[in-house]
Formats: C-alpha cells, sequence, structure tokens
C-alpha cells in the first residue's frame, strides 16, 4: 500500500513536471482557472496574448485585473459563466483576441474544458486557443469574394474565378449591359486572347497586363505583397459597341485546397469616364468661347514646339479692334455674343491639328502647324482677316475690325516666349498703321 502511495505521488510529480513544460513550450495559448476562475496556470503564448511579460503578472488574478480591454475580460468572464452553468464543454469556438501591437485585429479558435476532480465536483477549466487570424481572415476573404461572384453586380460584365495552381476557370458568371458583353469563355487561355482581341489600345495598361497573363506573372504579382490590382481602358463588349472597363484583380487562397486564386472582374464605367473626362475637358476651355483658355493654349503651343522642333510653325495674335464701342454701346450681352461668333469663325478657319485659343477679353492666338512655305502663311492670313471681316460687317456703324501680328517658328524666336513677343510687337505694328491689316514679325 505504501509502494502504491509513493508511485502516485512520483506520478503526480511527473504530471506537473510535464504539465509545466506544456505550458513553458506551448506556442497555443494555454491557461488553467480553478473554480473562483482566478488563473492558476498559463502558457507564455498567452501571457504574450495579454500584454504581459512572465506567467507571474496573470497567476492569481482575474481576467478583470490583467486585460486592459474591460469589455473583452467581462465577455471572457461571462463565456466561462456560462460554460460552467451548461455542464458542457466549448470546442473550437471563434472568438476575438486581444489586437496585434500594430493595431491589427487578431482572432482565435477556443476550447474550453470543465475540469472536475475524482468525485465529479467543478475545480476548474482548461482554455485552449489558437492564433487563427491568417486563416480566419483568409475565409472571410473568400467567402466576401465568392457572393461577389455569384451576387454579380448589375454594373458588372462578368466575373471569373481563376485557380492559378491549377490554371483553370472554376467558375465564371456574365451579363449584359447596354446589350454588350464579354465573351463567354471556358478556359483562361481563351479568356486572355478574348480580352487581347477586344481592348482598344494595343499600348494600354491592359494590354500590357494581358500579354503578360500567365500563372508565373500572376504569382509573381501576389508574392510581391500586392492582393489587389487594377485598370481602366477601353473594351469592345458587343458588336460596334465601345465601352469604358474597369477592371479588378484580387488575389485568394483557396481555404480548402490551399492553391492560389484570383477573382477577375470588369465592371462598365462608361458613364462616369465619359463625365469625367467632360470635366477635364471643361477645365481646359474657355467656358463662353469653347476655345482653349488662356493656359491650355500656351500648354499646347510649348508641347508643339518642343516635340515637333523639324517644321515650320506659325503664330497668329488676333486683336479685335475697336471692341470697347460695342461694349459701350450695345452692353457687354452683346458684346459676349460677338465674341462667340468670332470665336467660331476663328477656329473654322485653321485645321483640327492646329492650336487656337482665347487668351484674353477679345485676343486670340492661333499656331499652324507644319507650314510648307511662307505663301501659304500669307494666304492664311488674308483668309483670316476677310473672315473676320465678314463677322464685323453687323456691326458696321461701331467700326469694328481685326489686327493680326504673325510671328514665325524657327526665324522669329524657338521658344513661346520669343514668339509672343515677337508677334505682339507685329500686333502693334499693325495697330499703329491703322488697324483692319496684319503685319509680319521683323527681328
Amino acid at each position: 500500500m505504501k509502494g502504491n502511495h509513493m508511485e502516485k505521488i512520483e506520478f503526480n510529480l511527473l504530471l506537473n513536471t510535464a504539465f509545466q513544460a506544456l505550458m513553458n513550450n506551448s506556442k497555443d495559448m494555454m491557461f488553467i482557472k480553478d473554480a473562483h476562475l482566478v488563473y492558476r496556470a498559463v502558457s507564455q503564448p498567452f501571457v504574450e496574448m495579454v500584454g504581459k511579460e512572465k506567467q507571474e503578472e496573470i497567476i492569481g488574478h482575474m481576467d478583470s485585473e490583467i486585460f486592459a480591454d474591460k469589455s473583452l475580460a467581462k465577455r471572457y468572464a461571462a463565456d466561462d459563466k456560462k460554460l460552467i452553468k451548461g455542464n458542457k464543454d466549448l470546442i473550437d469556438y471563434i472568438e476575438p483576441i486581444t489586437e496585434s501591437e500594430d493595431g491589427q485585429a487578431r482572432y482565435g479558435s477556443t476550447s474550453k474544458y470543465i475540469l472536475r476532480d475524482d468525485s465529479g465536483k467543478f475545480i476548474g477549466i482548461l482554455g485552449v486557443t489558437r492564433d487563427i487570424t491568417r486563416d480566419y481572415i483568409a475565409r472571410q476573404h473568400y467567402q466576401q469574394e465568392l457572393r461577389y461572384l455569384f451576387g454579380l453586380p448589375k454594373d458588372t460584365y462578368a466575373v471569373s474565378f481563376i485557380d492559378v495552381d491549377d490554371w483553370r476557370i472554376i467558375s465564371q458568371r456574365r451579363q449584359f449591359i447596354e446589350e454588350g458583353t464579354l465573351q463567354e469563355c471556358h478556359t483562361v487561355e481563351e479568356l486572355v486572347e478574348a480580352a487581347k482581341a477586344s481592348i482598344v489600345d494595343e499600348n494600354s495598361g491592359a494590354a500590357v497586363f494581358y500579354n503578360n497573363f500567365t500563372a508565373g506573372f500572376l504569382r509573381e504579382i501576389y508574392e510581391t505583397g500586392r492582393m489587389q490590382l487594377n485598370f481602366r481602358y477601353q473594351r469592345r463588349v458587343g458588336e460596334n459597341m465601345v465601352r469604358w472597363v474597369h477592371n479588378d484583380i484580387r488575389f485568394i487562397i483557396d481555404v480548402d485546397s490551399g492553391h492560389l486564386c484570383a477573382m477577375l472582374s470588369a465592371k462598365d464605367i462608361d458613364e462616369e469616364k465619359r463625365e469625367e473626362q467632360k470635366l477635364v475637358t471643361a477645365a481646359k476651355m474657355d467656358k463662353m468661347t469653347m476655345l482653349y483658355n488662356r493656359e491650355t493654349t500656351m500648354d499646347s503651343i510649348r508641347r508643339i514646339l518642343r516635340e515637333e522642333p523639324e517644321h515650320n510653325h506659325v503664330l497668329f495674335m488676333i486683336d479685335v479692334d475697336n471692341f470697347k464701342n460695342l461694349n459701350d454701346t450695345r452692353g457687354h450681352q452683346a458684346g459676349d455674343e460677338f465674341l462667340i461668333d468670332l470665336a467660331a469663325e476663328i477656329k473654322g478657319s485653321f485645321r483640327e491639328t492646329d492650336v487656337v485659343g482665347r487668351i484674353g477679353g477679345d485676343e486670340f492666338f492661333a499656331l499652324m502647324k507644319n507650314v510648307p512655305g511662307d505663301s501659304i502663311t500669307q494666304r492664311k492670313a488674308q483668309e483670316l482677316l476677310d473672315t473676320i471681316q465678314e463677322v464685323c460687317e453687323d456691326y458696321k456703324d461701331l467700326n469694328l475690325s481685326s489686327s493680326i501680328g504673325i510671328s514665325m517658328y524657327p526665324q522669329d524666336g524657338t521658344t513661346l516666349e520669343e514668339l509672343y513677343a515677337q508677334a505682339d510687337g507685329a500686333l502693334y505694328e499693325a495697330k499703329r498703321k491703322g488697324k483692319n491689316r496684319f503685319v509680319f514679325a521683323k527681328k
């Protein structure tokens, strides 16, 4: 009998030693609470989860004393009481745990077991929590993407779910928008070829992406840490129908197979993009005459001089003679109507590739590009003067006309500032000589 007693003591000692070794070396967050819900043993990962350094800072204390987040402490205590009252172990319960050092949410899978002595009396709780944050977020993300796929928002042409590792389309859904849709595809190769064939701009980011669309290429992107990429481009989505499309590619890990997958969606943004382009265009235009405004005019001319220095260009500086008479006698509304008509005629006198803008008040700029000879410039200046005079015919009593100063690139200057100064001097000379004429700059 004495031998059995000694063996039991030795076994308990061995058990306690093994248990302490488990607590010290386990990667799981483990704890033991007594019947009063006071901590009696904890693993080091549990200590770190609580935000402490040593086990001694937890042992002998309750949740309310060790957790900085009091709402979390109350919930843990309530869970324990519910466990005891229900008299049933809790297995693999997903719950939030304390945040990581960088403030990110964390989740654990917790199991709690009721501890009893030999007589069946409740003596405490054993808890084991595994940090499943990565898997939990991956599963939530996975489920969210699947809901997107099967929900197929009304503005989305198609969603394709691709297994990158197996290189196959797991699922695909399509629908018509404005009587257009994307081609139905059964393989990844078909999807890529259909996308490449439908992209309008072969130099766009979309074209570059699909030209490199392989399993290796997608995995390289994923391994850089990018979970999502997107781009906008024009795409043919039906017979003779071109629309702006937003492609969104999201990487997710299949929670069952562990494979890298990609969710590829194509959303219609045509109306949004065209409204955006209208705003961009409006910012470049003079609101009254709908010619380029001063800033856009200057920028456009500088760009041409920079990108096409080998060609001859001509700058026309146009000013309305006696315009003040119109505003003073007939009012500013009449003056605005005159400028609108005049702008339309000046614009119509030049090619689409030329630059025509209003630089202020009744002054206009026009840059005629790639002029082959002086005779053409001479004819254009006379044509422009005659066209403007026709607009002024309705205001004969006000003696309206126009004066035009002309400078030529590169003879009169190689920068906009030099051409501007030369054209301005020529304009002044036209005014001095009696107006209603054009004058070439003289260096």
